[in-house]
């Protein structure tokens, strides 16, 4: 191959590399990380053993579905790259940390930059799926759950969602247990079990038909 030859194939092959750079750019969009998981600062605040009994989760969807096998990337300031796998649910299999939130982060989607996306986040309760559960267990998670809604809404408190009770998904029924012994049947939201602790006074205890797929919180009645 001639030395003319030889610089016109290193020409355009980097021609090639530069217009597949520029491709991969243009088929990017990229939002900030405090957009993307809002509210995640503001829990990560919290003291770690006051959000011990609670955990937040986001979901991802597109066009009201699920954004699942979606390639998502945080890119810090520094220019570190960190993968987020995002589900088949659409849920981030992982979130930032207060660091790289507070560092100005920004979250890289492989995806049209015109491209609309939904975030939604998910407070849960760190239980783990039982068959049966102490009322009083639950009273304590559903009480720290609150209070770390509360500090992490701040002056918004007032208008932060309050949670009342549990779901079981996954359970096809299941009743409450009272001191005395005495049972009955909780309630259904569709197919699932729900325990809304007002409900039941004097309850101890609480027995599934079976082992939940997980635990959920259930809201204030609207």
């Amino acid at each position: 191959m001639s030395a003319r030859i030889a610089r016109r194939a290193l020409v355009a092959a980097a021609l090639a590399l530069v217009a597949g750079s520029a491709a991969l750019a243009q088929g990017s969009k990229t939002a900030p990380a405090d957009k993307v998981f809002s509210y995640l600062e503001n829990f990560l605040k919290v003291p770690a053993q006051e959000r011990s009994r609670t955990r937040v989760a986001f979901a991802l969807s597109r066009d009201g579905k699920p954004a699942a096998g979606l390639k998502a990337t945080l890119v810090e300031a520094s220019g570190a790259r960190t993968p987020l796998p995002i589900g088949a649910d659409g849920r981030f299999e992982r979130l930032p940390t207060l660091a790289q939130l507070q560092g100005g982060a920004k979250i890289e989607f492989e995806a049209p930059a015109d491209a609309k996306f939904g975030s939604t986040l998910i407070i849960e309760p760190v239980l783990k799926p039982a068959a049966e559960y102490e009322v009083a267990e639950l009273k304590t998670v559903l009480d720290s759950t609150n209070g770390v809604i509360g500090k992490a809404a701040g002056p918004m408190a007032m208008l932060a969602p309050k949670m009342t009770g549990f779901g079981f998904p996954g359970a096809t029924g299941g009743v409450v247990v009272g001191a005395d012994g005495k049972s009955q049947s909780l309630p259904l939201s569709g197919k699932t079990p729900i325990l809304r602790l007002a409900d039941f006074k004097g309850a101890t205890r609480v027995r599934l038909s079976g082992t939940p797929a997980r635990v959920g919180f259930i809201q204030s009645k609207k």
